[in-house]
Formats: structure tokens, C-alpha cells, sequence
């Protein structure tokens, strides 16, 4: 190796390491700002308040179809005593069809 090229190998590992160097300082002082796990928890926060002003607008657009939904969902929660009511209406029912014969 000539002495001039080792002289530009010095000086490219030399700016190489300056960079290098100033990258890690960097981080250094970002991560002492805000810590890793907080960095996490901010972008997460971040995510989900995204996702609830997603799911506002959505349910904002189809009120009807949510509203039908909470309705099959109430019948199906309720669904058994509706049933015995219903029976218990159409039984008395057929009784008195039954007395007036």
C-alpha cells in the first residue's frame, strides 16, 4: 500500500467513525429525552386513538346498521323469556278459543 492511499483510507475511516460517533450521540440524547418503553407506549397511545376516531366515523355512517344490531343482540340475550312470552300470549289465546266452542 502506497502512503498516499493509506492517507485516504485513514481519512474515509476517520469520517466514517465521526459519523458513526455523532449517530450514537444522537441516540444517546433522544433515548435520554424519551425512553424506549415510553417511545412504545406514546406510539401505541398514538395507534389507538387513531383506531377510536376510525370507529367514530364509521359508527357515525351507519347508525341504522348498529342500531339494528343492538336490537338482534338484546332479542338473543332476552331471547328465552321472549319465547315464553310469546307462548304464554298464543296458550291463552287457544284457551279461550277453546271455551267458546
Amino acid at each position: 500500500m502506497s502512503a498516499e492511499h493509506l492517507h485516504e483510507a485513514r481519512t474515509r475511516r476517520e469520517e466514517a467513525w465521526a459519523r458513526f460517533n455523532s449517530q450514537k450521540d444522537a441516540l444517546r440524547t433522544g433515548l435520554a429525552e424519551r425512553s424506549i418503553p415510553t417511545r412504545i407506549k406514546h406510539a401505541a397511545m398514538d395507534r389507538v386513538i387513531d383506531t377510536v376516531d376510525e370507529a367514530k366515523a364509521v359508527a357515525k355512517d351507519n347508525v341504522p346498521v348498529i342500531a339494528g344490531t343492538l336490537a338482534l343482540l338484546a332479542a338473543w340475550f332476552f331471547r328465552r323469556p321472549l319465547i315464553r312470552l310469546i307462548k304464554d300470549r298464543f296458550a291463552s289465546g287457544e284457551d279461550e278459543a277453546e271455551d267458546v266452542t
